[in-house]
Formats: C-alpha cells, structure tokens, sequence
C-alpha cells in the first residue's frame, strides 16, 4: 500500500479517490488522507523559538510585560541578543518564565542550539508547525440504508459510527460504533459544559451557527504584532499563514487554508512543498474547513429535521482559531488552549466561558520531552484547572503517537493523573485503521473512516459524515453543507478524537463533579474489547508498539499496548458518570500503621485492608513518600504491599493512594520512624560497644596470670 498518511494530520474533505477491487483476492483498501508535509524546508534567515528560563536567572531584569498579561512573562530579547550577539525580537509571553523569540539571519535550529547553550535556559525547542488531523433522531444523515434521494453521493451507511455495534444495511459487521443513543437517554448536553475546538476556525453553518460562542483568533498571536514590524520575515509568514489579512483577533472565522501550486512550489516561500498528498507533485489543494467539520462531530444541531447529529448536541462550543494555511505554530495553539481553558494570555481579553473539555485534532511528530515541552508545561495547567484535553493520535500510518496526544506528565510532577487523552482511529470492523498512528499513550480508540476497497466512481462506503462549506478556496456565503463518501471524504484520527471529547462532555453534564482522573478511567473501564479478527482476506498481523525507526503499519489488530483500553462505548461512560453521582468512594488503609526501620533494614506496609466501594473491581495501588524525604526508599509502589528501606536517621512518610475502576481514589498516610544502624565490632574498625568490654576485663580476672611454659 501507497504511503497514504506521512502526518499527524486530519484528512479534510474535497477529494475524490477511490480503489478498485482485486479480481481474487480483495485488496487492501485505500484511504485518501490530507497528510502532513514531509519536506517542508525550514527558513534559513527568520529563526522562532520557545524558550523557558530558569526561575532565578540573572536576565530577569528585563523588561516586564504590562500588568493583565499571562503572569506577567519575560520580555527578554535585548539581554538575551546582547549576550549571544544575535538580533532577537520578544514574542508573547507563554508563562512566567517561558515566552516566543525570534531572529534574523538565523534557522530556527541554530537559535534553539544558541539559546539551549546559556545558563539562564531551562530549555527551548523549535516553534513548529502543527497540522489538521484531519437515538431516534429525525436528521435525514442519521439512520443507515440512507437512498440517493437523501445521499445521492453516500454514504448509504449514514452516521454508522454514532449507532449502537451491528450488521449494516450492507450485510457488514459494524463493531466500532459508540452507541450514542443510550447517552442521549440520560443528557443531551449542558449549557455550563463548554468544548473549546483548537482547529481552522469556523464557517457559517445551518446545524451550527446557533451552537458557538464567541471565539477568537490566535493565528500570528506568537509573534506579538502589538510590537512586531510587520515586514519582518516571521510576521510577514504569518500574515500569510493567517490568510485573512490580519493577526490575532477576536474573529474566529475560517477564511480558507488552501494553497496553490504556485505557492506549492515557491521555493523559499512559506509554503514550499506544504501540499504533499498522494497525487504527488507540486499540486494546489482546496480549502480543508476542518474547524467546521470537527465542530460539527462535537456537537452539531441535532432533532431540527436537517443535516446530520452532533456528539454533544446541547453544549456549546468555542471555536479557538490556531490553525491556518499549512497548519500551525507551537505558540499559537499553546494559547488557544490556554486562553480557551480560561487561563490568561497576554493581549487577550479573558474568556468568559471557559471550557471544560478542549478538542485538540491536529499534531505533528516528535517526543514531547525534546520536542515539546511547552505543551507539558501547558497541558499541566490545564489539567489541574480540571480541564480535560482529548487530542489526535495522528495519521502517519502506525507510526509514534505525536505531539501533543503523546505528551505524559513530568518526570517530576508527582500528580500522575493524564494532561491528554489520546484517541487512535478505528474501520468499521473495529481493526486500526491504515492511516491512524498508534502506541502505549493512546487513551481510548474511536471510528476514524474507511472505504472498505470502493470501487472506481463509487462512494466510500464508511466516511465520517460532517459539516463543511462548499467552498473550494474562500468560504462561500450559505455555503453550509455536509462531507459524502464521493466528492467531500471525511476520514482521519481527526474526526474518532471529537467523539471522545463530546462523549466527555457528556459526561460531565451528567456529573460535573467528575475528576480529570475519573474521566479517563471511566473511558477506559467501558471500552467494547477489540475484536481479535477483520472482515478483509488475507487477515491483517496484530499491531505492534511503534518505535522512531519502525515501518508503517496499515490495517492491523489491535491490542492495549497500542490502540488504548478499547473501542469507545458513549452510552456506557455516560451511563457510569451518571452512578457515580450516588457511588461511595474506596478507602485506603496501611498496615501497620506506624513503623520502625533501621538504616540499610526493610520494612514491609500493606494496603490489602482498603475497599472499593461501590465499584465493585479492583483496587489500583500507588505508593509514594509524601513529602519527598530522603529518610527512606520504596520498592515496588504499584503492588497491594510495598517495601521501605531506611536510608537515613530521621523519620519519613509514606502514603497510599488507591483508585477504583471508575477513577475515584482515596488517601492514607503513615509516619516511619528510622533509626541508626547498630555499630559492629571486629574487622569493620568500629569501635566496640560498652558491654562487650566490660565482658573482656572479667573474662580476664576469672583466668588470671598464667606461668609460660618453656618444654614438655
């Protein structure tokens, strides 16, 4: 099979491909996907970072950020420029310590290098570009065997992926579907439960016009025009990656991402080699409207006799624009989701309907570690603020999960607790779908699309159905439309992650109580298990944990260490959020419940004395030392019995958390008292003790003087 998906980028809509059908055997079925570029040449002469400094670092003098900014951030160029001898211009702020810089006449590597070098860096890494990803109800899209009167261009299947698990119209087995339907029994939604979509902004649209808050748009916020001259080269890149003539403002409209074969095959320009698709070649290609088509998934009008069924139908959405022509940078999303979580950006007013649940589908490859720690830093404010963040797996055919759905707490943040859910995509038949990327980060996995070998001129049999614009380039007024299977394709891990996002805001409309923690184990406790066999002959392999130097993976079985916990299952979580409004909480318990242990001596606790509660499963244990003393060590903290070894003279804590099935926990703490370890006589060279020297001087009395001896 043909490289489909070289991205973590959403498929958006506007092309027509289909595969045709072996004679014998069928034959692996083809999934046209908008892929992220794979030779986009990075500016040799307009560097962009961003940099975090250290708390105490002797640049902080700099000039201060006004008073209403994020924390009022770093302005730290001229020290930094006059230091390195390099010509660097501020950015925005995205922290306290941590802000965008740029320069001239250098590559944005060579700066990060530059900057990584000084002792007042904590660390940098390159601004990158992130890509697109790309019930009894009377929306005509919704039921299955739709007629071409309805769909003349398919799909026949309808919105398959939001009904129950089945056998089609079609005579197909359709596992993956999340059965909505026993959700929307219990909520439709909240009005105080608000998604925030990070994306391409948004169109005009019949089911979701009356859904949307007001917004706003952080394309080209990175580089703060408030100060930037504008011919500058990273300003004049991002006026055109905005492609609206402005940057940042509080209009979130989408005003089309396509790009041209002229500005396709410019080199130098902003957008050489940006449209690398599998026509190959220097090719223009159409506007994605992926904003609009992720909007829809989440939460488009539902019940009103038109067009299709959203996720989430009555919660509003806020549509946070970071996304432009040929993707987006690092900093401008990072304050998309900051600013849409109700977190302070600098410049911007505050949002006064922050969200609960951010949908994030795009990404780009990389290892957070290196290459986005910004997004740690990030996601972790966002999640102790509650908020929960479903992102992308990403679409580069079974490869490593990318940034951000693969970012993992720090190493020393001590709240293990997910920043991200991850979402992999899934066929129709519940096996990975070719483009979909996977691995042990992945969360959960939901219906991404797929084609199922269509034959030429035939529609995709297995789309995701979604809003768009009929627009090929600029959007077009009342041009409010919906994906087919035939000449507007909707497929991607783009399209499976609002599933799980509205499914999340779901459940939090039935529980609002619920912790980031309970949200994911939930999704994850009622995950449907994958099915160990496809509908496709040959039978595909069993997926396996990509690596930085694996080969793709197509069409593949899945297993939890690589597509998540399972298939989602909406009516289930929501079902599970819902008890646990009246559920009781586990309990931990340790025994003993204060101990001593002497220095290089060990000490066994135990916490089989903890209940579950209500929940009825087991138990999951963690055991950690609370305040971070050194008195003591553990070994083996996820057991139900932990082992403590004393370190040093003094005393130490040691706590318990438990966590049931459905994520609710419970606390217990112990004191430890360690002592010195007793001194040894003989050949270690101690000094011996008191009483073995009182035993030597009367041993030696009772014996008494004795006569040598000279012979025989």
């Amino acid at each position: 099979m043909a490289r489909l998906s070289r991205l973590l980028s959403a498929i958006s809509l506007g092309v027509a491909v289909t595969a045709a059908l072996g004679a014998a055997v069928v034959a692996v079925e083809y999934n046209p996907v908008r892929r992220a570029p794979t030779h986009l040449a990075e500016s040799g002469d307009s560097g962009r970072v961003i940099v975090k400094f250290k708390q105490q670092a002797s640049s902080r003098s700099a000039a201060i950020l006004s008073a209403g900014s994020i924390a009022a951030g770093p302005q730290r160029a001229s020290v930094m420029g006059s230091r390195l001898g390099l010509a660097l211009s501020d950015g925005h702020a995205l922290g306290e310590h941590t802000q965008v810089m740029t320069a001239t006449g250098i590559s944005s590597a060579a700066l990060a290098a530059a900057l990584a070098a000084d002792s007042d860096v904590e660390w940098v890494q390159v601004d990158r570009r992130r890509f697109i990803q790309a019930a009894p109800v009377d929306d005509p899209l919704y039921p299955d065997g739709l007629s071409t009167v309805v769909a003349p261009n398919g799909p026949a299947s309808g919105q398959w992926y939001l009904r129950a698990p089945g056998v089609d119209g079609s005579g197909r087995d359709v596992v993956s579907g999340i059965d909505i339907e026993p959700a929307w029994a219990i909520t439709h939604g909240s009005s105080s439960i608000v998604i925030g979509d990070i994306d391409t902004g948004i169109t005009q649209h019949p089911d979701l016009d009356s859904k949307m808050l007001p917004g706003y748009d952080f394309v080209g916020w990175g580089v703060n025009h408030t100060i930037y001259n504008l011919a500058e080269a990273n300003a004049t890149n991002a006026l055109a990656t905005a492609n609206d003539g402005n940057l940042a403002d509080a209009d979130p409209s989408d005003p089309g991402d396509w790009v041209t074969a002229t500005e396709n095959s410019t080199k130098n320009g902003p957008f050489f080699g940006c449209n690398d698709n599998d026509a190959g070649g220097m090719v223009a290609e159409a506007s994605s409207w992926h904003g609009t088509q992720t909007a829809g998934i989440l939460g488009a009008a539902t019940n009103n006799a038109v067009g299709m069924a959203g996720t989430a139908y009555d919660t509003p959405i806020i549509a946070a624009r970071a996304l432009g022509k040929c993707g987006g940078y690092d900093s401008d999303i990072i304050a998309a989701a900051l600013w849409v979580g109700g977190i302070s950006v600098a410049d911007v007013p505050a949002n006064p309907h922050p969200a609960r649940v951010i949908n994030m589908s795009l990404g780009s490859s990389g290892t957070c570690t290196k290459d986005g720690p910004a997004y740690i830093d990030a996601l972790t404010a966002l999640r102790n603020k509650g908020v929960v963040v479903v992102a992308a797996a990403g679409n580069d055919e079974g490869l490593p999960v990318g940034i951000p759905a693969a970012c993992q707490p720090a190493a020393t943040d001590t709240d293990k607790t997910p920043i991200v859910i991850a979402v992999a995509g899934l066929r129709h038949a519940g096996t990975k779908v070719g483009f979909s990327d996977i691995g042990p980060e992945v969360t959960i996995a939901a219906p991404g699309g797929n084609c199922v070998n269509t034959a030429s001129g035939t529609p995709c049999l297995y789309p995701i159905v979604t809003t768009i614009n009929s627009g090929t380039t600029a959007p077009v007024a009342n041009g409010g439309t919906y994906s087919d299977g035939l000449n507007h394709i909707s497929l991607g891990t783009s399209f499976a992650t609002p599933m799980v996002a509205g499914t999340v805001a779901l459940m939090l409309s039935a529980n609002p109580s619920l912790t980031n923690l309970e949200v994911a184990r939930i999704l994850q406790h009622t995950a449907n298990p994958f099915p160990t066999v496809s509908d496709t002959v040959p039978q595909p392999p069993v997926c396996t944990v990509p690596t930085s130097t694996s080969a793709a993976q197509d069409e593949c079985i899945c297993t939890t260490s690589t597509c998540g916990a399972g298939m989602l299952n909406a009516g289930a979580a929501v079902a599970t959020a819902q008890a646990l409004l009246t559920a009781v909480a586990p309990t931990a318990a340790i025994t003993p419940t204060s101990a001593s242990v002497q220095v290089g001596s060990s000490v066994t606790l135990s916490g089989t004395g903890s209940s579950v509660g209500s929940s009825g499963g087991a138990l999951s244990y963690s055991w950690f030392i609370p305040d971070g003393d050194h008195a003591i060590s553990l070994a083996g903290t996820t057991a139900s019995s932990v082992t403590v070894t004393g370190v040093a003279a003094g005393t130490g804590k040691v706590a318990l958390l438990v966590t049931d099935v459905n994520g609710m926990t419970a606390t217990s703490t112990v004191s430890l008292t360690v002592t010195a370890a007793p001194s040894s006589g003989g050949g270690g060279g101690g000094a011996a003790s008191p009483a073995w020297v009182v035993a030597l001087v009367l041993a030696g009395l009772l014996l008494g003087p004795r006569t040598r001896r000279t012979g025989p």
